[in-house]
């Protein structure tokens, strides 16, 4: 009797153990799942990280940052360590995948539809002065913007020539979906190539992604560029870091019209690293209430605001380009800097 008492006990104590394992796998144990985000998603998708690991305890999130057009272009073919999951800027760089994916001969590249899991839209943000200097009236005006890059210098604008040169900062529209989302504003109603050049050349230093740029911009002051193009929910998220750096901090100014982004996430299947049903789970909690919560607290409106405007503020809201439209755009673009 006491051999068995000890082997009920025995049996007993490795039912728990495995309750307990369970319940919090050890870290190694964990089942790795890689998703590759736009940099503007980074650090409001890792604040969620520690709430989606709590609630799917064997799922461990890696991250992998790049600019959302370099996304649709570097996993294409499959393989183990690609990502299991898509989260660009926008949804419609996941048509594009499957697009180029179709013709590839590889068919639907998605385990199901791309699923919208947020809403934002192209702003500006500026330093104070040099947003006075050009709207006086508070108001946005591409055209004016247009008169301040062809002038070049803000001498010529009516401002003091120690503010130097006109620079605008914005992201390399060959990687990044912001920068695309630019020229697409940009060329609203310029049939010619001078307004184009005129933009390149105001473009200080392209940057890769939207919140690279953003940093950035803040790093460098008003010495290192007057007005960047990012997102809304980035601009309002780092905001009270440019205000620290920056007595004053920046302006963020809603251009008239503007495009709206709707970050989506897709499931890719075949070879790549996580299992389909986590990429499935990962989707439905960026969608659910937990999810969408934390996405608010980050500046981002929910997926289901569609055309809603934050506080009243903004404009008209243009469509986003079609995929004609944007390789056409994108020729311009490359033309413009021969």
């Amino acid at each position: 009797m006491p051999g068995l008492t000890r082997r009920r006990l025995f049996s007993i104590g490795l039912a728990g153990l495995a309750l307990v394992l369970a319940a919090a796998p050890l870290p190694g144990l964990r089942r790795p799942l890689l998703v590759s985000i736009g940099s503007e998603l980074e650090e409001s998708l890792r604040r969620l990280e520690p709430t989606f690991e709590r609630q799917e305890g064997a799922i461990d999130l890696r991250w992998q940052v790049e600019g959302s057009q370099d996304m649709v272009t570097n996993h294409l073919e499959p393989r183990a360590e690609r990502p299991r999951v898509l989260i660009p800027a926008n949804q419609q760089l996941l048509e594009q995948f499957e697009a180029r994916a179709s013709a590839m001969g590889q068919g639907q590249p998605f385990t199901g539809r791309p699923t919208p899991i947020a809403r934002t839209r192209l702003v500006a943000v500026a330093w104070p002065e040099r947003a006075q200097r050009l709207f006086p009236d508070g108001r946005w005006s591409w055209e004016r913007l247009r008169s301040a890059a062809a002038a070049g210098q803000w001498g010529a604008l009516g401002a003091p020539a120690a503010w130097g040169s006109f620079d605008l900062r914005a992201t390399d529209p060959l990687r990044s979906n912001s920068g695309q989302l630019l020229l697409a504003l940009w060329s609203q109603g310029q049939s010619g190539e001078a307004a184009m050049r005129a933009l390149r050349r105001a473009i200080y230093r392209p940057a890769r992604s939207t919140d690279l740029l953003l940093r950035e911009f803040i790093s460098g002051g008003p010495n290192d560029g007057d007005l960047a193009f990012v997102y809304e929910a980035g601009a309002l998220e780092r905001a009270p870091e440019a205000a620290q750096r920056w007595p004053g901090g920046y302006r963020v100014l809603v251009p008239d019209p503007t495009i709206e982004a709707v970050p989506a996430a897709a499931v890719l299947g075949g070879p790549a690293t996580g299992r389909q049903a986590d990429g499935e789970r990962l989707v439905a909690f960026l969608a659910g209430p937990k999810g969408q919560e934390i996405l608010r607290g980050a500046g981002y409106r929910a997926a289901s605001a569609k055309g809603e405007a934050p506080d009243g503020q903004g404009g008209r809201l243009l469509p986003p380009p079609s995929e004609s439209e944007r390789e056409e755009l994108l020729r311009r673009w490359q033309r413009a800097g021969d």
